[in-house]
Parts: structure tokens; C-alpha cells; sequence
């Protein structure tokens, strides 16, 4: 019964109002709708092992596949745990999920924040007992090993950094004495790049380095994968060859652009060519080239593609075609029957003269240097090399690719030095075209991170080597394309005559926004002063860990399978299965940043896995000579 009452103000209020005060009515209130939770299904097995397949082609669909796998682990766990609990209680027991308890009471939230960290004194960080924790590097990353002082994990690589927000381009620099660990750290960015769908390119691989792990990653994938994931190809006598002007298959790419944007990429293939065989010939010549003389091969290329059809984009000419546009010219104005295409060619090089006969001189005289460089490249070792079609083009698609010139002979330092430089300007040049095509939405748009081992081999080769490979290796952050330059001291990068070139040469060192220093001695950490913030104590931990190992020290024991142990076999160390390693062997000293923070001191691992199949053994005759004595 609903009546009408009067308070002390005189106004009226239902029963219904009274009741309400009271508690003991709910009014017109509105019951609360409650959000159903939908029950997801679990995948198939048939369903698992697609998405898995997909997994392992990487990029943003091998990463949605991960996830969906996860997720249904989970629920399957969760599935699991309800069939084994027994219901103690007159309702059902509330299911887990990544975001809380689903249900009422169970606190599920739509996004799990990360919680929040702050940085304090040991003198006040205990009043905030007990969710305090000691300090330790961001686990973002590669996982390279522990933090040498409080033991905690640590991730690094420079493009997870630059993609989380605490580089400010993805280079990265690494520094360090032989043997102790370099190589095993390329491999591990290397192996990480491919398991979060960047694309790893080793772009003349001199030991080799990387290789052995590609092939092993393609041999466990054939039954999985038609194709090999990694590309792995071969520079050197008797086996690859490599075309400088074909930079990288960019012209047989840049063929699948719109007409517009293919004339305007064909621009900058002339200038990736002109660049990549000018180079080559400053190697031979020791010296930088004249602007005439580098307008001349310019020249000499247009004249080729405008003259014959046996030149297109898919194939390019060889340094043979150029040298002999460049001969041509001469007899053409002997016999006064120039055509307008080699016309361009003694415009070019800037000896038209009166008459024929002082065009003919000086056009000899100004060409001679650059005919007899690039007489160089078409005969001799240099010839078997570079003066033919690249045998092995860098695939784009493939989830790796690593260039080895292990054949290429190590006391040919010249010839050494041009491979690699042709190399970084394939890699480059490849990785330029593969995001022209995503930009155009012919492909999907790709990150990749290129790897240049031996920096100071081309540098040091002679003047202008700098500016060249400057210009080839130079990237930006907005082409999504990260780099990992390799040496060993700082003074590879001031070891020159020309005080423009040393300036040049720290431009690498300084635009890295990641240095990595493995053990370093003390005058080399001292030349470091201006250029990077080492306090006393990380000098001196870098020095203390290029000194050599002491009798005293523990040795290292190589592991023994469980059938050796089983059948008593021990190892001695007279027998060579016991050795000393030096102390700052796999420590690493990481520096971000321009500030005077400390660096990230690591101690490297090596798996199980990877030291079995002895990857990170870079002394392996050194080994296999043991054992046979």
C-alpha cells in the first residue's frame, strides 16, 4: 500500500519514500545490468600447428599468431585447473584470466598497466616494504646475460630500445679487444632480430661469423618451411660473384614501381651505381677521384642504358660495358663521326677544345687514371670478382641474409676491403628499394637491421675511403633500418693524415646513440675521454678485463655428454679438456645516451645449444689441433 504523508515542513512523501529511507525498498532504482562474459572456444590441434606455421614466418602476423597461441595455452591451463579443483562451495568458482578473476568480486580490469617504478634511497625505499626491489637494467631486448653487480637479467639490442623509446635512432656501435665475445654478440642481436620479425642482414661476413648459425636455423626448418628462411650467400674465388653495379638488386625491384615513381627511383640508382664502382676504383687508385672523372662513369652508365637493349633494370652493366663507352670516344673523334651520346661523354670530362686533335689529347690524358683503375677491376683477381653478374642476388623476402667472403684471401687487404664495401652498398641499396615497394603498398612494410663487421678495413684503406663509406652506410631512422658497426678501438676511427677525414670518421662513433664496450686497455678507455662519459670505475673495469688469464685462476671444464660420464671418461688438463679463459671474457660495458649516467656492466652466456654446436668457438683449429696431438 502506497499512502501520502506530511513532515514537519509540510511537504508530502510517499510510503514508498519512507520505505526507501529505511532500507527496506528498492524504489524505481534500475538493477544493474551485469556484462556476460563470452566462453572463447580452444583451437584445434589442426588450428594450432597453422598458427604456428604462421608464427615462424615472423613479421606482424607471426607476432598475432604468438598471441593467439599463448592466449589458448592459457585457457587450456585454466580449463585444466577447474576440471582438477573440487567445488567446495554452492557456486562455481571464478575463472582466471590474464586481467583478473571474470565474474563478481574477482577485480578483472580491461588493461593491465605496467606498475609504476620509482628510484630511490636504500634510506626510504623501506618504508615502502615490502613491494621494494632491488635496481636493475629494463629486461627490453636481446637477452644478453646478467648485470655484473646485481646479477639481474639484461636485454639490449638497439632496435627494441629505439622502438621503446630510449634511443633516439636504432645504431649502435661496439667496441673491443679479439676474442672476447664480439662475434657471440652479433649473433645473439642477429638470432633475436629474427625472433620478433626483423630482418637480420650480415653484409660480408669475413670469418665467418654468422653463417654457421644461419645454416643451422635452415637445416632445423626444412621440414617445416619449402624454402630456406636464410639466405646465405657465397663472395670469393671460385664461388659468388658480385656485380658493383647492381647495388643490391635495386633496379630489378624498383621495376615493380608505377611509372612516375620508377622514373624518379631510376635517379637514385644511377647515383647508388656511380657511388658503388667510383669507390672500387678509389680502392685500386689509393686516392680520391676527380669530379670530372666521377661524371665520366655517370656518363659512361646513361650512355649504356640509352645505346643498347641488352641493359635494363633487371640487368645492369658490367665495369667491362663501362670501360669500354669510355674507350670508344676517342676513336669516334679520330674518325670525326661522334655521335651525340659519346659527344656527352667528352662533355663530361671536360676536354672539348678547339680542335678535334686537343679534344683527343686532353680527353687521353684526363681519362687515363680511370681507364687503367677500371682496366684493373675488368682483369686480375679484381676481374673474378667484380666483373660479372651478381650470382646470388640479396632476396628481400627472406628472413635473413648473410653475405660470406670467408674465401676472399686475408692478405689481399685491397681486395678484401672492395668486397666488403660493395657489400654494404648491395645491402643498403636493398633494403632502400624493399621500403620504396611498402611505401607503394606493393609488400608489406618490413624493419631490417644490418650488421657491418671490420669497420676499420675500409677505412683505413686510403683518403677518401671515409667520405665513401659515409656516403653508402648513412641511414636514417625514418627508413626503419637499423645498424651495428663492429671494430676494435677507437683509433681506427682517427688513424688518418687529413684532419676532414678524422672528423668524418668519429661522425660514425658519435651518431651511435648505443655503445657497447667489451675489455679495452686503459690508454684506449682514456682516448674515450670527450667523446664518452666513463667514470673511474668502468675504466678501470675495462682494463682490468683485457689483462690475461693468471695460472691461479679457475679453469674453464668442457662439458661431458651423459654416455661420456656414464662410461668414466674424465678430462685433465694435460689432456686439453681443462682451459683458463681471460676474466673480461663476455663482459660488456653498455653506454647510452650523452649524459654522465653509468653504464649497464654484463656478464654474456652462452647456451647450452650454442656452445655444443660451437658457434661462439672462434678458435676451433686451434682445437681440433689439439686433439689430434
Amino acid at each position: 500500500m502506497t499512502g501520502t504523508v506530511h513532515d514537519h515542513a509540510g511537504q508530502s512523501a510517499t510510503t514508498t519514500d519512507l520505505l526507501i529511507d529505511a532500507g527496506q525498498a528498492s524504489g524505481a532504482v534500475a538493477p544493474k545490468q551485469t556484462k556476460e562474459v563470452k566462453e572463447v572456444p580452444l583451437y584445434s590441434e589442426e588450428e594450432r600447428d597453422h598458427l604456428q606455421n604462421v608464427a615462424r614466418t615472423g613479421g606482424w602476423k607471426g607476432y598475432l599468431s604468438r598471441k593467439k597461441l599463448d592466449n589458448d595455452s592459457k585457457r587450456r591451463e585454466d580449463a585444466q585447473l577447474r576440471a582438477e579443483l573440487p567445488v567446495d562451495f554452492d557456486f562455481p568458482m571464478l575463472r582466471r584470466s590474464d586481467e583478473g578473476y571474470v565474474g563478481r568480486g574477482g577485480g578483472r580490469m580491461g588493461h593491465v598497466r605496467r606498475p609504476t617504478l620509482f628510484r630511490d634511497t636504500t634510506a626510504q625505499v623501506p618504508g615502502l616494504y615490502p613491494f621494494s626491489v632491488g635496481a636493475n637494467a629494463a629486461l627490453l631486448g636481446a637477452p644478453i646475460g646478467t648485470h655484473l653487480e646485481t646479477g639481474q637479467p639484461v636485454g639490449f639490442d638497439g632496435m627494441s630500445w629505439f622502438r621503446a623509446g630510449e634511443l633516439t635512432a636504432p645504431s649502435t656501435i661496439t667496441l673491443g679487444l679479439n676474442g672476447f665475445g664480439k662475434s657471440t654478440f652479433g649473433r645473439r642481436l642477429a638470432c633475436y632480430d629474427m625472433a620478433v620479425g626483423v630482418r637480420p642482414m650480415v653484409m660480408g661476413d669475413l670469418k665467418p661469423d654468422h653463417a654457421p648459425m644461419f645454416h643451422e636455423i635452415n637445416r632445423r626448418s626444412e621440414p617445416e618451411m619449402a624454402t630456406p628462411p636464410c639466405q646465405i650467400s657465397e663472395v670469393g674465388f671460385a664461388r659468388g660473384k658480385i656485380n658493383p653495379l647492381a647495388v643490391g638488386s635495386f633496379g630489378r625491384l624498383i621495376a615493380r614501381l608505377p611509372e612516375v615513381a620508377r622514373q624518379a627511383a631510376e635517379v637514385e640508382l644511377r647515383r647508388r651505381q656511380v657511388t658503388a664502382l667510383v669507390s672500387l676504383l678509389e680502392i685500386l687508385g689509393g686516392e680520391r677521384f676527380a669530379p670530372h672523372e666521377e661524371n665520366l662513369v655517370e656518363a659512361a652508365i646513361n650512355t649504356l642504358y640509352r645505346s643498347s637493349n641488352d641493359f635494363s633494370l633487371a640487368k645492369p652493366p658490367l665495369p667491362e660495358d663501362v670501360l669500354r663507352v669510355i674507350r670508344t670516344a676517342p676513336a669516334a673523334l679520330a674518325d670525326n663521326t661522334p655521335g651525340e651520346t659519346l659527344r656527352e661523354l667528352v662533355d663530361a670530362s671536360g676536354a672539348m677544345g678547339r680542335t678535334t686533335e686537343q679534344t683527343w689529347d686532353r680527353y687521353v690524358d684526363l681519362t687515363e687514371r680511370l681507364r687503367q683503375c677500371l682496366d684493373l677491376i675488368v682483369r686480375g683477381p679484381f676481374g673474378t670478382m667484380f666483373n660479372a653478374q651478381t650470382t646470388n642476388p640479396i632476396d628481400t623476402d627472406a628472413l635473413a641474409v648473410d653475405v660470406d667472403i670467408s674465401a676472399v684471401p686475408s692478405g689481399d687487404t685491397k681486395l678484401r676491403a672492395a668486397v666488403l664495401l660493395t657489400c654494404w652498398s648491395d645491402g643498403f641499396s636493398a633494403v632502400e628499394a624493399s621500403h620504396l615497394l611498402s611505401d607503394h603498398k606493393l609488400e608489406e612494410p618490413r624493419l631490417y637491421d644490418l650488421f657491418i663487421d671490420e669497420f676499420s678495413l675500409v677505412l683505413g684503406i686510403g683518403h677518401g675511403m671515409v667520405y665513401r663509406t659515409d656516403e653508402i652506410t648513412r641511414v636514417q631512422r625514418t627508413i626503419g633500418t637499423g645498424t651495428n658497426f663492429f671494430t676494435h678501438t677507437i683509433k681506427d676511427f682517427a688513424a688518418f693524415d687529413s684532419f676532414e677525414d678524422r672528423n668524418r670518421a668519429m661522425g660514425f662513433f658519435d651518431r651511435a646513440r648505443a655503445k657497447v664496450f667489451f675489455p679495452l686497455p686503459r690508454s684506449e678507455a682514456e682516448l674515450l675521454d670527450g667523446k664518452v662519459s666513463l667514470n673511474n670505475h668502468e675504466i678501470n673495469s675495462l682494463a682490468e678485463w683485457a689483462s690475461a688469464p693468471r695460472s691461479a685462476d679457475d679453469p674453464v671444464v668442457l662439458p661431458l655428454t651423459e654416455e661420456e660420464w656414464a662410461s668414466g671418461e674424465r678430462r685433465d688438463v694435460d689432456g686439453g679438456g681443462l682451459r683458463r679463459i681471460p676474466p673480461g671474457m663476455g663482459k660488456c660495458l653498455i653506454k647510452t645516451g650523452e649524459g654522465d649516467q653509468p653504464g649497464i656492466p654484463v656478464q654474456m652466456h652462452v647456451p647450452p645449444t650454442e656452445r655444443q654446436l660451437g658457434f661462439h668457438n672462434t678458435s676451433k683449429r686451434f682445437d681440433d689441433a689439439a686433439k689430434v696431438g
